[in-house]
């Protein structure tokens, strides 16, 4: 070998033992030096801990019949192997879950703080969906399929409003900041109750999430299983609803606006009735027409936004409007507390009167001649109440008004979005638009127009307090909350918030006039053929800034029996028209349904016990 071979050689040699040297000293670099650092790298990367989301408590009726529950479904989700998220992944599984490419991004970066969990992508896949990134599961790494409880609402789009619905959209602070006043841990992007009982309730029916820790491959698919915590259910929810008789009412108001469209109302499309146990609060039936689907509402959500019937606002709490003649017991009221008139005192309605260079007149002109305060309630007389509301004064009759709850939220605390609404008085007058009260607008007042603006469940509670002598309980949807052991966490107590102080016989004398208006030759006559005696009130409001040409608002109130009343109800049917043609043929409906289920659990009952004394 020659000398210049023999140089080649030996560089040869010192550059292998060098690269060998350079190999032994990353070895244990990595494997001595750093092992723990890399061992727990490894380790996260081959390890995961997949989260089990945990069944949201369900909802049932005042019967136990469930309303709301819980099935299962796909949810593709996407997971960090550690090197972020693949860009080529991202753009495939957007075509394939038909989601915008920024859409994925952006519930990937809403979900930060959470780097090696699943970002839930899409929930609900479809079978098909699942079937193709299942085949490609090769070339989407980091892309899990689970299967996870999947909201579902059993009835679709009935009580939507009450229910409410689920989604991952932007939270209310104050909503955030009730739920941690219940200590519930809200973090942006969750899944999460966002109107209805599935929002006010959500710390109860969220339920704690569980985990499974699998080891993984390459692509991120669980290929082991090892340590399991199970999930623990959410609570249950009892209401106070009624679902047969929440069914009776929202078909009879779907019906009632079917009709309107069929005499060529083209402002018809909206209604809304509440019914509610005068003896204690409990809502036994909440309807807002029209409605929505909680179960398709996030592919609906743009129909329904752009709808001219507005589904998305809940008629009876969030919408307060001018109620017309239901309003007329409020100034009976006031003045037979006040002493400005008697049961007995008549007053003269020639279909129209003049009164401070102001003429009003009757509906349609009727001259009723001479009535007293109970015929007056029955033929519902405008001219009595104008004479009346003018003898009360404004002052007392807005201070009647608030004693009856109007112009301020009820107290309901199940679901969130009631309005107050407004009395018309001297000071909101005054400072709404800087002018002063004038005589003549007492007399709109006084039959529930002027300013009045009033929401159906304020309604609903005032017939009630008319009901049992005075008494505003807070009105309430959730009976009792009962964890998935049986356990029962809350039970829900009558509360009385106001009682108002009112001579007994002047109670009796408004009744009396409410169950005339009921009988025979009163505005809501047909309503003398139910099994029970029914006490009640129409009522028709003009829509100011309307033209002449567009109909009323139709308005029935009443409870039943009228000598012993087990539901108070009121039924809203927007440019309805009068109340008696269009609000009582749903409150016939309502109260025959209520009376003849009542009817046929007594018969039932009494059947058991005669069998059991035959035993």
């Amino acid at each position: 070998m020659d000398k210049e071979m023999l140089r080649r050689t030996r560089i040869f040699i010192f550059v292998v033992i060098l690269v060998f040297l350079l190999l032994v000293s990353r070895l244990a670099y990595l494997q001595i030096i750093n092992y723990e650092y890399y061992w727990e790298k490894a380790e996260k990367n081959r390890l995961r801990i997949l989260p089990i989301t945990a069944p949201r408590g369900e909802i049932f009726d005042r019967q136990g019949r469930q309303l709301v529950t819980n099935r299962p479904g796909f949810t593709v989700s996407l997971v960090d192997l550690g090197s972020g998220y693949d860009d080529e992944t991202i753009v495939r599984l957007a075509e394939l879950l038909e989601m915008e490419e920024e859409e994925i991004q952006k519930k990937i970066d809403l979900q930060y703080y959470r780097r090696y969990l699943p970002v839930r992508l899409k929930m609900d896949v479809d079978f098909e969906t699942v079937s193709k990134i299942a085949e490609h599961r090769l070339d989407l790494p980091g892309v899990v399929i689970e299967v996870q409880p999947i909201r579902y609402y059993v009835l679709n789009d009935f009580a939507a409003h009450v229910l409410g619905y689920l989604g991952e959209g932007t939270v209310a602070g104050t909503v955030i900041d009730f739920w941690n006043e219940a200590g519930y841990v809200y973090r942006e992007g969750d899944l999460v109750g966002q109107a209805g009982l599935e929002m006010v309730w959500e710390p109860f029916l969220k339920g704690e999430d569980g985990g499974l820790q699998v080891e993984v491959n390459s692509t991120g698919q669980a290929i082991r299983e090892f340590e399991r915590v199970e999930p623990k259910p959410g609570a249950n929810l009892f209401l106070t609803l009624d679902a047969s008789l929440q069914i009776v009412v929202e078909e009879a108001l779907h019906e009632a606006v079917r009709l309107q469209w069929e005499d060529n109302n083209f402002y018809a499309g909206e209604a809304g009735a509440v019914v509610i146990d005068p003896r204690n609060g409990k809502i036994l039936a909440m309807a807002s027409i029209p409605s929505y689907n909680p179960n398709t509402f996030s592919e609906d959500y743009t129909t329904l936004l752009q709808s001219s019937g507005r589904p998305l606002v809940n008629k009876t709490i969030e919408e307060h409007y001018p109620v017309g003649s239901v309003f007329k017991m409020v100034t009976g009221i006031a003045g037979l507390e006040e002493g400005v008139i008697t049961s007995t005192e008549r007053l003269y309605c020639g279909g129209r009167v003049t009164r401070f260079g102001a003429t009003k007149s009757c509906f349609r002109g009727t001259a009723h001649g001479s009535l007293n305060i109970v015929q007056a309630i029955a033929k519902s007389c405008n001219i009595f109440f104008y004479e009346l509301g003018l003898r009360v004064g404004i002052d007392d009759l807005a201070n009647y008004a608030r004693e009856f709850g109007f112009g301020q939220p009820t107290g309901l605390k199940d679901i969130f979005g009631e309005k107050g609404g407004i009395v018309a008085s001297r000071k909101y007058k005054e400072q709404s638009f800087n002018e002063p009260w004038y005589p003549a607008e007492t007399m709109d007042a006084s039959i529930g127009q002027s300013f009045h603006s009033i929401t159906l469940l304020q309604l609903a509670n005032y017939v009630s307090m008319i009901a049992n002598g005075g008494i505003h309980y807070r009105p309430y949807l959730v009976d009792r909350v009962v964890d998935s052991d049986g356990n029962v966490l809350m039970v829900a107590e009558p509360e009385v918030l106001h009682k108002m102080e009112v001579m007994d016989l002047n109670w009796e004398i408004i009744r009396e006039g409410m169950k005339q208006v009921t009988m025979p030759g009163g505005t809501a006559s047909r309503l003398a053929n139910l099994p029970v005696k029914a006490a009640g009130k129409t009522g028709s409001a003009q829509v100011a800034g309307r033209g002449s040409d567009i109909p009323s608002h139709g308005f029935f109130v009443g409870y039943a029996p009228a000598d012993n009343p087990e539901i108070a109800l009121v039924v809203f049917i927007k440019y309805g028209g009068t109340g008696g043609a269009s609000a009582v043929p749903v409150a016939e409906k309502i109260l025959e349904s209520y009376f003849a289920d009542e009817t046929a659990q007594e018969s039932e009952e009494s059947s058991l016990a005669i069998e059991k004394d035959l035993e």
